[in-house]
This record gives C-alpha cells, structure tokens and sequence, in this order.
C-alpha cells in the first residue's frame, strides 16, 4: 500500500494539516487559515476507490506469467539441447553411408550375364509339349479303360491270351532253309 502514489500524496497531505493545526499558523493578514478546501480534498482522495486490489491481483499474475516464463526456458533448453543431438545423428548418418551396394551390382551383373531369360523361355516350351504329352497320357488311359470295360473285348483279349498261351511253337526245319 505504500507503492500507491495516491496513498503517498494522502499521507503528505495529512502531515501538512497536523502541522499547520499544531502550529496555529495564521494569514499574514493575522486571519486564520481556511482548511476545509484542504479537508475536503483529502475526503475526496480517501472516497477515491484503490487500486491496492487489482495491483495485487497484478503481482500475482505476473508472478504465474515468471513461472511459466521459467517453464517454457527449461522446456526450450531441453528441445534446444535434443535439436543439437539430432543435428550430430543426422550428419553421421548423412556423411556416412550404411550400405555397400558394390556386391549387389556384381551378383546383379552375374545373373544377367548367364541370359537366364533364354533358359526360361526354352523350359517354358519344354513345359507346354510336357502338358500336351500328359493331356494326351491322360485321355488314352481314359480311353483304354473304357474298352476295357466292355465284356466282349476282355473276353476276346482273353480269349488271345490264352491262345498264344496255349499254342506251341515248332522250331524251324533245316530243311525250309
């Protein structure tokens, strides 16, 4: 409250007043000297509403507005400090390469060079005759089992079979040579 000039000035004005009170000063024409004009100004600066509140209120918030100030420092120096080391990471992983490729160009290289491409289109013929030759195996067994699924030509195989079976064969003359 002693900050606040009007409280200052209402305190030099008091002092004033005691001191011409006590001192019975009078005009220089022997009168005594009119004091309301300076009493009604004090009345006036003490019905004056203070501003003793919203300067506190003040000083509180620009304490809360150091504290944060003091935060915000910290947090930017802690950001500032893991910028610095992402910079270091970054030029070594920047200046530094990681992967030798060399090798890979050579077997890359290689590979072309033996014209696989010729290989696997020459299988790949080999493979379609494959399936034409298999498709064909397929459908003759089909067929053959049909036929022999009909009773008169097992009988008949049969039936050969056991002729040749059955039939005995001559050796040749000397004298048919």
């Amino acid at each position: 409250m002693e900050l606040n000039p009007l409280y200052r000035l209402y305190v030099e004005l008091n002092d004033k007043v005691e001191l011409l009170r006590q001192s019975g000063t009078k005009s220089a024409n022997g009168e005594n000297v009119d004091l309301t004009d300076i009493i009604l100004r004090l009345r006036n600066l003490e019905s004056r509403p203070t501003y003793q509140e919203d300067i506190s209120e003040l000083k509180a918030n620009v304490s809360g507005l150091k504290q944060e100030n003091m935060e915000l420092k910290e947090k930017l120096a802690f950001v500032s400090s893991k910028m610095e080391q992402l910079e270091g990471r970054i030029y070594t992983l920047e200046s530094e390469p990681r992967v030798n490729i060399e090798p890979l160009n050579t077997r890359i290289n290689t590979l072309e060079n033996l014209q696989l491409s010729e290989q696997i289109s020459r299988v790949e013929t080999r493979m379609s005759n494959v399936e034409q030759l298999s498709n064909t195996i397929t459908d003759v067994s089909y067929r053959l089992s049909e036929v022999e699924r009909k009773p008169d030509v097992g009988e008949r195989l049969y039936a050969i079979e056991l002729a040749l079976a059955t039939m005995v064969v001559k050796p040749p003359s000397p004298t048919s040579v």
